[in-house]
């Protein structure tokens, strides 16, 4: 059976955007559509699962610990010394987010690599949403640390020669980045995770369209992919709640960092 490109590319976004809307809760109130989906079940699963995670292992500390006490004070530890004062001692204070987000992102990662699930992170309003918080926190400490006219004044180096000309160019250019900042973290992690599945995807999919034997090759390479995707399930975790510490403290200490 022969298919065009166009037709494979049609049905593999249709069998997507398909999976998305299934297992739908018809939802409105007072006008607005607050339907329950498949990326919401999935993510208040992952979100269950993270509070569980660490909420039991906050209260289950014995002197002897077990195998688990041992997983959450080594995740504790890891993040304590890999997210924790990345530019001043003074931001270790923001750890404990970044450490719930990466652990909240690697569940959800790791949710979506089960069969018959769905992942979130590969959906723009979860990330850009995540994303808009990073953006948040990160002027409000910025602001509160600093002074807003302190924080404002430190966008461009107070040293620039022709300051009277650069000064307005600098600070315009480092309010862009500002907005770039969370744009990026959106849009990596989603299309990350999104391009992963969609390759895992058409190798499959080559099997329903050019018959049994394409499965000799396509699954070899599927596996491949998967067992990759696991790998940037971690990486791509990881990325978002260090650069989310990262720009914290980048604002916190704005004018040490110039």
């Amino acid at each position: 059976m022969e298919v065009t490109q166009e037709e494979l590319r049609h049905e593999i976004l249709h069998t997507w955007e398909a999976a998305r809307e299934a297992w739908v809760i018809h939802l409105e109130i007072a006008g607005i559509n607050l339907s329950i989906n498949k990326p919401v079940w999935f993510l208040w699963l992952g979100a269950a699962i993270t509070f569980l995670f660490m909420y039991v292992g906050a209260r289950t500390l014995r002197d002897r610990p077990g195998a688990y006490q041992v997983l959450v004070e080594e995740l504790f530890r890891f993040g304590r010394d890999m997210f924790g004062g990345q530019i001043n001692e003074e931001g270790r204070k923001w750890f404990p987010y970044s450490l719930t987000l990466f652990i909240f992102l690697l569940v959800l990662n790791i949710i979506g690599l089960f069969p018959n699930s769905y992942p979130v992170t590969s959906n723009i309003s979860f990330t850009a949403t995540l994303a808009l918080f990073t953006f948040v926190l990160t002027q409000y400490e910025g602001v509160r640390r600093n002074g807003l006219v302190t924080y404002l004044k430190s966008w461009a180096p107070a040293d620039l020669p022709a300051k009277p000309l650069m000064y307005p160019i600098m600070w315009f250019l480092h309010l862009i980045q500002e907005f770039t900042k969370p744009l990026t973290l959106a849009l990596r992690l989603y299309a990350n995770i999104l391009a992963g599945h969609l390759i895992i995807f058409v190798f499959l999919s080559l099997i329903l369209y050019f018959g049994l034997p394409t499965a000799f090759v396509s699954v070899p390479f599927a596996v491949v992919f998967y067992a990759f995707e696991i790998f940037v399930a971690v990486i791509q975790a990881y990325i978002f709640a260090i650069l989310t510490q990262v720009y914290i403290e980048l604002a916190m200490f704005a004018e040490e960092a110039h």
